[in-house]
């Protein structure tokens, strides 16, 4: 599978040189790189990479600070691979929110394990499902290949807002709490409410739906949201 990885890394050698490694597994890995951490920040929300990889801390951020931010609003696996001759800082990386602490240098092998190890925990190295495709309406989603379709028109969603639909169509026809979406997308993050929120409006915006009057998904005020079938379209 296509495998996006962000690197928090001011040092282009030391991305080179781990994602060298991770291309051993994945091949057609595509490194992203950024040297500050709002801006990293930013990336996540907007591309959802399946990987994030600290390296070391940058100018607006320490590395406690990137894993923190990161854990407000995303479960993104997070990997800090740093030189470090303290275990404290092994442990607070992890009580940070971190899924694993790689101390470098590291032999290619060894990292391309440790990484593998960590997205195998967290069931992102088998994409495969045995369920059948979920069909409401116009709309069909299939878990086993990760993709949408509206019509014949394929939609184009982000891993999140995929996990968001998926959870709505598999529960059509009723009303999801914000809390039960929240849990079930990231976990008992409290504070993802106003994520929630925003993958809601962007879900309905790639599905053509309106807030004001949805053909897909209906927020029932006070309760949470619901995945629909329009009256117009075909059963």
């Amino acid at each position: 599978m296509l495998m996006k990885v962000l690197f928090f890394s001011k040092d282009t050698a030391v991305v080179e040189e781990i994602a060298l490694a991770l291309k051993l597994r994945w091949p057609d890995l595509e490194p992203m790189a950024v040297a500050q951490g709002g801006k990293g920040l930013h990336v996540i929300e907007q591309q959802e990479p399946e990987l994030v990889v600290v390296c070391e801390h940058l100018a607006d951020m320490s590395i406690w600070q990137i894993i923190k931010e990161i854990r407000r609003f995303a479960d993104t696996p997070i990997v800090v691979a740093a030189k470090t001759e303290k275990e404290l800082d092994v442990v607070k990386a992890l009580e940070m929110g971190a899924d694993d602490y790689i101390g470098m240098p590291c032999s290619m092998m060894v990292l391309m394990a440790r990484v593998v190890a960590v997205l195998r925990r967290v069931g992102l190295t088998k994409r495969e499902s045995v369920e059948s495709p979920i069909r409401c309406g116009e709309l069909m989603i299939d878990p086993a290949n990760y993709e949408v379709f509206l019509g014949d028109k394929r939609v184009i969603l982000t891993p999140t807002e995929f996990k968001l639909l998926y959870l709505l169509g598999k529960n059509r026809h009723m009303t999801l709490s914000q809390d039960f979406i929240r849990r079930g997308i990231w976990s008992d993050d409290t504070q993802a409410g106003d994520a929630l929120k925003k993958y809601v409006q962007r879900l309905r915006r790639k599905l053509g739906d309106d807030a004001r009057n949805p053909k897909w998904i209906k927020t029932v005020h006070g309760l949470g949201y619901r995945l629909t079938t329009p009256v117009s379209a075909p059963s």
